[in-house]
């Protein structure tokens, strides 16, 4: 396969045999760690034979190739223009000679970084070719090569003194243990740090976003994070926060990362919240008559917390998407659904786990978002997952119930039939739990023609479904999923966690 290469402002790299990944975080082989237009995990490109093939990972600002939106995956041509949120270019392009086969592997590139040429001779060829015959032209001879054999000395001296500034024999790698992946801080919190090989460390730098939080020299490396000194990180949103081992030169010897958001809500001092005309009233806390706030860092921690008991997610949900959600909390947090719930455990994860296979949330989140666990209650449909008798009869959903309808308190028929008709509603759907929430009620053949009108093809539902009754469903889907799995969170004291019903 010939060498091709990703050229971008400050370097190029060459791509892997297998895949080469690009994004926002350092874990990338290709970083654009300072434009905060490239998601963190943004697109990777794959070899495949002699081919290379493009593919955006659920992007939230997306992908172009000359111009052109990738809505999935695209094969890449010598001279194709990347760009990577609209902001950030690559260029796809052969590379030059082959490498050395004892070339050092480098930390991941950060594109728009400083390139460090390499020292190289260079080797002019001799105008003539002097005659040898004569004494004279022998001693010349000699004098420049001479002259020759102290040059390569030189260089070669120059190289090994270049190998040696900017290479390290120190193998330490670190993991960060505490605060965990996603987890919302709102307190003092240490940072703990696994670390292997560490004996040539001799500092450690840590960050938060682009403010440094602490240096610490010697073992244990740790350092704290306070919440309450960062305000302006109090968002809402995610931040990196990182460590940095060095050795005794400086070197970056090896460094690891966590996404973490910051709460201060409890060290924040009392402040007009009156809206004005330029000063828009900002998102309040969730509260429930008799309950305890729910601030947005709180929902975005306890949403993704959600969403990774579901396969294949993908992008973390947007700020428009968790506003939404937030709204819609207030009318499921309300005590009694676990009461409810409980009377038909066993007929949900029969049907649901036992004979069609479906993850045990399913089951219960869907019963939670339609009804409440209240199968006689309002709204379309009957019985605990609101289904329509015809969508049932349509397709012969759960088999034949014989006298018992969709609406019978035993709920025998309606698990049956819900359980069948979501197994083939996520074929549909391409086993995304997202769409098969937004397209509920729909038969399996809708829901496919659906999905491939979306603008980008289903990719990245939190933040691209338009408004609309399948948005509307989506963001039911997951409030009732957060106030049934975060009951004291609410302040619903008489309730547990929807899991406990779980097999």
């Amino acid at each position: 396969m010939p060498e091709m290469k990703l050229k971008f402002e400050g370097g190029d790299i060459a791509l892997k045999d297998g895949v080469t990944t690009l994004g926002r975080t350092t874990e990338n082989d290709v970083s654009f760690a300072g434009d905060s237009n490239v998601s963190r995990y943004h697109a990777e490109i794959e070899a495949r034979g002699t081919d290379y093939c493009l593919i955006d990972l659920g992007s939230s600002n997306g992908t172009t190739v000359n111009g052109d939106r990738v809505t999935g995956e695209v094969y890449l041509t010598p001279g194709d223009r990347i760009v990577l949120g609209g902001s950030s270019e690559v260029v796809f392009g052969p590379g030059g000679d082959a490498e050395p086969e004892n070339k050092i592997e480098e930390t991941p590139v950060i594109a728009g970084g400083p390139s460090i040429p390499s020292p190289a001779p260079s080797v002019q060829p001799l105008a003539s070719v002097p005659d040898l015959t004569a004494s004279g032209s022998r001693t010349m001879l000699m004098v420049a090569g001479g002259a020759v054999l102290i040059a390569l000395i030189v260089v070669v001296a120059a190289g090994a003194i270049y190998y040696r500034s900017t290479t390290t024999s120190c193998e330490a790698k670190v993991k960060i243990v505490t605060p965990e992946n996603f987890e919302a801080i709102n307190k003092a919190t240490p940072i703990e740090l696994d670390l292997a090989d560490d004996g040539c460390v001799a500092k450690a730098v840590f960050t938060i976003g682009e403010e440094e939080i602490g240096v610490a020299s010697g073992s244990p490396f740790t350092a704290t994070l306070d919440p309450d000194r960062y305000p302006g990180l109090a968002d809402g949103e995610e931040h990196e926060l990182k460590v940095v081992l060095l050795d005794d030169k400086g070197k970056n010897v090896a460094q690891a990362g966590a996404l973490v958001s910051l709460d201060t809500r409890k060290a924040a001092k009392p402040v007009d919240e009156r809206p004005t005309v330029d000063d828009p009233a900002p998102r309040p806390p969730v509260t429930v008559p008799g309950s305890k706030e729910v601030s947005p860092v709180d929902l975005q921690r306890m949403t993704v917390q959600l969403a990774r008991q579901f396969p294949g997610t993908g992008s973390l949900p947007g700020k428009q998407f968790l506003a939404d959600v937030q709204k819609k909390t207030g009318e499921f947090a309300k005590e009694g659904f676990f009461e409810r719930a409980a009377v038909h455990r066993d007929t949900i994860n029969l049907a649901f786990v036992q004979v069609n296979n479906l993850p045990a949330p399913y089951g219960f989140l869907f019963a939670m978002s339609r009804s409440g666990f209240d199968p006689g209650g309002q709204g379309q449909g009957d019985g605990l997952w609101r289904m329509s008798p015809q969508l049932k009869a349509s397709q012969n959903f759960g088999g034949d119930c014989g006298a018992e309808t969709l609406s019978d308190p035993k709920q025998a028929c309606a698990a049956r039939a819900a359980a069948a008709y979501l197994k083939e509603l996520l074929i549909a759907c391409g086993n995304d739990i997202l769409c098969a929430a937004a397209a509920f009620g729909k038969s399996p053949q809708e829901a496919i023609v659906w999905k491939a009108s979306l603008p980008n093809k289903g990719f990245d539902m939190w933040n691209s479904l338009p408004a609309g009754p399948e948005r509307e469903q989506l963001v039911r889907f997951f409030a009732a999923g957060v106030a049934a799995e975060n009951p004291q969170k609410f302040g619903l004291k008489r309730d547990k966690p929807i899991s406990a019903l779980y097999p």
